[in-house]
């Protein structure tokens, strides 16, 4: 109990360090603006220099309070300090004398990313009961601890130093290690070791969801649905990014990674603290609806711009918004029929249990509406409650007329 307490008021005492110094950060930035910053600055500042440190770490110190020995806490509250801490704003520009207090400085600014990254890959080897799958994975810790340590060892005796950015480097008084060694051979088997960790970790996610319970299975969904959310986002930006150079694309591009990523923690905490609040299956079914019903309307509507748009120039020679506006009653008319076909279409190939049912009741219903006798009307019944519930038992109890007993039909 004691130590349950301890880690509690430890948690929170990290969580309050990290706000206080995240919001100091962002007025010392707000407050050296001589101008209206650009979206893509106001992100990097707000959204990755305050709301992630902040949703991080109180996340985490929530889940603490409730199960202080679960690593799914801890391995939120590590990236939410190393963010909060980080010293970027204070390595711009290369001192003039390399001090030993800068050179530390200097030295967990280049391995600073690992513990923001790493805690993150091994979440899914220990969600949602805070233990690997089983002690066999255990492997997959050691490892990653062990490439973070080589990592620490090798900059440190580098034979040069600087931030993380590379934007400039200085003569490392202690290295001897070449930085071409450091840059070349060594990175492509770390990268390897990386690449094991990441996939490793997400391996033990599905074996532990093929012999998870029920509830455990519905925790370990929300942490999926967040890593689908953010792959999509992820590999859609970076085919933006790379086509796009407009500052202003950039900002919310930079927005919509960040968003993505702060839903990792969000839905953690919503599997583990109260994950039984809301049907993760209804989300997912929605979300699968919703985008390949968007996706649709805008090659609908990009298409029919585009003809319509020809058509109206080789017709009258010159452009013209008509197109935009049967464009747009066409999406219009188009939305709700559209909806539904997609929606059946999702619930037969993805919820077959779920559409079948439905499908079930319906022809009840019909048969209800037309049934006259009621012993057949009760067989019916029965079978529809038996088809799309499978209970092990199905009875039912029926009051005849004053002066008879009850009537049980079992089925």
């Amino acid at each position: 109990m004691k130590s349950r307490k301890q880690s509690v008021i430890v948690a929170w005492l990290l969580c309050l360090f990290c706000i206080v110094v995240a919001s100091v950060g962002l007025v010392t930035w707000l407050l050296d603006q001589s101008s209206w910053p650009t979206l893509f600055d106001f992100v990097e500042a707000f959204g990755w220099g305050w709301a992630l440190p902040v949703l991080f770490s109180v996340l985490a110190a929530l889940i603490i309070s409730r199960q202080p020995r679960n690593r799914v806490g801890w391995l939120l509250m590590l990236p939410a300090l190393v963010t909060a801490v980080s010293p970027q704003g204070f390595l711009a520009t290369p001192p003039e004398t390399l001090t030993p207090g800068r050179w530390l400085l200097l030295w967990f600014d280049t391995g600073s990313w690992i513990l923001v990254i790493f805690p993150v890959f091994l979440i899914p080897l220990h969600f949602p009961t805070g233990r690997p799958p089983s002690a066999r994975w255990n492997w997959i810790n050691w490892l990653a601890i062990g490439m973070w340590a080589v990592f620490m060892v090798l900059v440190a005796f580098d034979d040069t130093i600087g931030p993380l950015n590379y934007t400039w480097r200085l003569p490392n008084p202690i290295g001897f290690i070449p930085f071409e060694e450091v840059e070349g051979p060594f990175l492509i088997i770390w990268g390897i070791g990386l690449v094991t960790v990441v996939l490793a970790s997400v391996v033990s996610l599905f074996v532990r969801y093929r012999r998870a319970r029920a509830d455990e299975r519905q925790q370990i969904k929300w942490l999926l649905y967040a890593g689908a959310v953010f792959a999509v986002v992820y590999s859609t930006l970076l085919i933006v990014n790379s086509g796009v150079g407009d500052d202003s694309i950039r900002g919310w591009t930079n927005l919509l990674l960040v968003l993505s990523i702060l839903a990792f923690p969000v839905a953690i905490a919503i599997a583990i603290l109260r994950y039984q609040l809301f049907d993760i299956d209804v989300i997912i079914r929605k979300t699968l609806v919703y985008a390949a019903l968007t996706g649709l309307l805008a090659l609908v509507y990009l298409g029919s711009v585009v003809l319509l748009q020809s058509i109206v120039e080789a017709v009258s020679g010159q452009e013209s918004a008509i197109s935009i506006v049967v464009s747009t009653l066409i999406i219009a008319a188009l939305f709700a029929p559209l909806r539904r076909r997609i929606q059946g279409f999702i619930d037969r190939r993805f919820y077959r249990r779920k559409y079948d049912a439905v499908q079930t009741l319906t022809q009840f219903s019909r048969t209800a509406r037309q049934e006259v006798e009621l012993e057949a009307l009760t067989a019916e019944l029965l079978r529809v409650i038996q088809d799309t519930m499978q209970p092990d038992l199905v009875s039912l109890w029926l009051k005849p007329e004053k002066g008879n007993d009850f009537r049980t039909n079992t089925g």
